[in-house]
């Protein structure tokens, strides 16, 4: 029973970690399991089949809930874009609160810089940085190419390991950050062409978009271990800059998600609906928060 719920808990953060603005890390620790996960990533070389036998029944249920949700959110932004682009952008802003409280009341153990400028700085660099980021990705194009060259191999590379460290800090979601540079919706679209080809025996597509994923999946394990490791000293000492640079992050957010998205979908009905989208999202997150 006990391992029937924590593949349960682990489905419920696999599905936190697709969803943009929703941190897979904050829902563990508000399901108890966070210090669990976190101690068997740091000690899966000096106990490896304990931590192992720990991590496997989170592994299959956060497996779980990402594959059963990302069919679903490459349909929804290929049929209704602008309403389920403003409903990310409502579960990104409901967690403005949050980090508002890691920034105003920090933790005794904090060694952030106290000085205003330099949580000015922080935030404003984030800012100025992803929004620049922004406007260069519109103006090439709504998302980034995974095909191609060496270089492509390195960016996913990179980019997956800074995934792994998104999903285990908490508070900062990894997918809100790949959406806003531009990897989210192709992730998402090799994800779903890798499990169809699988699930209906077509090995060569299998083979191809396993071998372009494959960087990005070594990310994923590397840095897991990494910031699991890196946790404790460095999130735990400098938090609240951290999260002021969370915050530019944020803030930048409508324009990362909305540039690359055409002129015809900004009609009033479609406006209306995701207006209601973004504020049902919104108050969703802020009940969570408050749960």
């Amino acid at each position: 029973m006990d391992y029937m719920a924590q593949i349960i808990k682990g489905v419920l953060i696999g599905t936190a970690n697709i969803l943009p603005g929703i941190s897979g890390g904050t829902l563990a620790i508000s399901m108890g399991v966070y210090e669990q996960i976190l101690h068997a990533l740091t000690h899966v070389h000096r106990e490896p089949k304990k931590s192992l036998t720990t991590l496997l029944p989170y592994i299959i249920g956060i497996l779980g809930g990402i594959v059963g949700l990302s069919f679903s959110m490459e349909y929804l932004f290929a049929v209704w874009p602008l309403q389920t682009n403003l409903a990310f952008m409502g579960l990104i802003f409901g967690g403005l609160p949050g980090v508002f409280r890691r920034i105003v009341h920090p933790q005794k153990e904090d060694q952030s810089p106290g000085s205003l400028t330099a949580l000015s700085a922080a935030f404003f660099l984030t800012l100025v940085i992803t929004t620049a980021l922004s406007l260069m990705k519109a103006e090439h194009g709504a998302d980034a190419s995974l095909e191609g060259s060496f270089l492509s191999w390195i960016l996913l590379l990179l980019i997956g390991i800074m995934s792994a460290g998104t999903m285990v800090i908490p508070g900062i979601s990894g997918s809100m950050i790949l959406m806003m540079i531009g990897y989210y919706e192709p992730l998402l679209s090799y994800v779903n062409r890798t499990l169809f080809a699988l699930l209906t025996a077509d090995f060569p597509v299998f083979f191809s978009c396993t071998c372009t994923l494959f960087p990005f999946g070594i990310g994923l394990v590397a840095g897991f271990y990494l910031f699991a490791l890196l946790m404790e000293t460095l999130f735990a000492r400098f938090a609240r800059i951290t999260y002021c640079g969370t915050l530019g992050l944020i803030l930048a957010s409508p324009i990362a998600i909305l540039a690359g998205l055409p002129d015809s979908v900004f009609t009033l009905p479609a406006l209306i609906a995701g207006i209601l989208s973004f504020a049902a999202a919104l108050l969703f997150v802020l009940w969570i928060g408050q749960e």
